[in-house]
């Protein structure tokens, strides 16, 4: 059994959880059963030093959240796309396209003091709650949460299912904004920042921030809000808008980023890391995408943004593959049907101490321009489950103008 502290800060104003059937021990075994589940579904990040800073600015934010005082823990996912999420009783992910996202150390605590809000204020388990008052007849809904561990977690699974724990209303994130301001604040950071960081979202329209905007929806206008409650806080630290740590975190997680979130293109062609590896981009070329999932090295002109979907003309993609050769053929074979295979067949291929497996291909990119591409992949070099793999692109009619800077690519791999 779990044993709940409470956690207290220096005004509970904004702490006002809604009714609930669920106990904040019950919160912890679903959130446990429920964080099995996602820990099973989602690639997970594995570096030491990044979750132990992820987890120093959580427990830190976390010592100032009123109520019961949950078992917070914190997760990175090797994805792009903007988002995070918290499960009841502690469990929070956070996706590396919003770690990337954030200008400063202070726009990610925002996140998570929002997502520790919505565990705090029992949100996913109230809301649960309602759901079951609504279906069952209230006569037995005692002997339904109070059946044991068993009942409870068929309860849970269905509720995970269903996405009940993911998806708040506008009152609920209202209540996470209160609430994660007055931690901000106790934590020195500035909570305007919070209202900052989904203002920039919500000015970039990019797709990939879609799914956050949608599972965070906008109880208002979030600046204007925030700022009504500074005058209430009471007294803070020195505020903190940035920190060492955080530029380490993020320059592990997202190399080809400057400070707020900007890609470079210094053209000092520096090595950057991925997985484990160091690499070196050409002069003048731009590093984008985060060191765990996928890299894309390319020269100014080497994207394409055409009806909204950004594609790489010329450049490289670099990544990691849980399947064999064979299948990231035929998975990018269905998403680029002009793909054939170009005459030679499959040739040796080395870099450094690898040894691996080259092919050439034909395709044409989405201006219909014949394109030349080329797959090197090693699939000795496999960390959980996972191989090593490039693709060079270039039109059919440039191929050979990049193809130093491809080599020169391959060449500086360093394990």
């Amino acid at each position: 059994m779990v044993v709940l502290g409470v956690a207290l800060v220096a005004q509970t104003s904004y702490y006002h959880p809604g009714w609930n059937l669920f106990s904040p021990q019950q919160d912890v075994a679903l959130g446990q059963q429920a964080e099995t589940q996602e820990l099973r579904r989602l690639p997970i990040v594995h570096n030491a030093s990044d979750e132990r800073y992820l987890t120093d600015l959580g427990e830190k934010l976390a010592s100032h959240m009123p109520g019961p005082r949950f078992p917070f823990n914190f997760h990175i996912v090797a994805q792009k796309d903007v988002n995070a999420f918290a499960l009841p009783g502690g469990p929070v992910f956070v996706n590396v396209g919003a770690v990337c996202a954030a200008r400063n150390e202070a726009q990610l605590a925002g996140i998570l003091a929002h997502e520790e809000s919505h565990v705090a204020l029992r949100h996913s388990t109230s809301m649960a709650s309602k759901k079951e008052a609504i279906s069952v007849p209230l006569g037995i809904l005692g002997g339904i949460f109070n059946s044991g561990a068993g009942q409870l977690a068929n309860i849970g699974a269905q509720m995970l299912v269903g996405g009940v724990f993911l998806k708040y209303s506008r009152d609920m994130e209202s209540q996470a904004d209160a609430l994660g301001a007055q931690v901000m604040n106790a934590s020195g950071y500035d909570p305007r920042e919070l209202a900052q960081f989904f203002e920039n979202l919500q000015s970039q329209g990019s797709g990939g921030a879609a799914q956050f905007l949608s599972d965070h929806p906008n109880p208002g206008n979030r600046q204007a809000a925030i700022a009504e409650e500074i005058p209430t806080l009471g007294p803070h630290p020195p505020y903190i808008t940035n920190t060492a740590g955080f530029e380490r975190f993020q320059a592990s997680l997202c190399p080809g980023l400057g400070h707020g979130g900007a890609p470079t293109a210094d053209g000092d062609s520096s090595s950057i890391s991925f997985q484990g590896f160091q690499l070196r981009p050409p002069p003048g070329w731009s590093v984008y995408g985060d060191q765990t999932s996928q890299l894309t090295l390319a020269p100014a002109n080497g994207l394409s943004n055409d009806g909204g979907q950004t594609t790489v003309v010329r450049g490289a993609i670099v990544g990691m593959y849980s399947g064999t050769l064979d299948e990231l053929l035929a998975e990018l074979q269905r998403s680029n049907p002009d793909m054939r295979l170009d005459q030679g067949g499959r040739q040796r291929e080395h870099a450094g101490a690898l040894a691996g497996i080259g092919i050439r291909l034909q395709n044409r990119n989405a201006a219909g321009v014949p394109e030349s591409d080329r797959i090197v992949f090693f699939p000795q070099t496999r960390q959980m489950g996972q191989a090593l793999y490039f693709i060079f692109i270039a039109p059919s009619a440039e191929y050979d103008r990049y193809r130093s800077a491809f080599d020169g690519i391959l060449n500086s791999l360093q394990h």
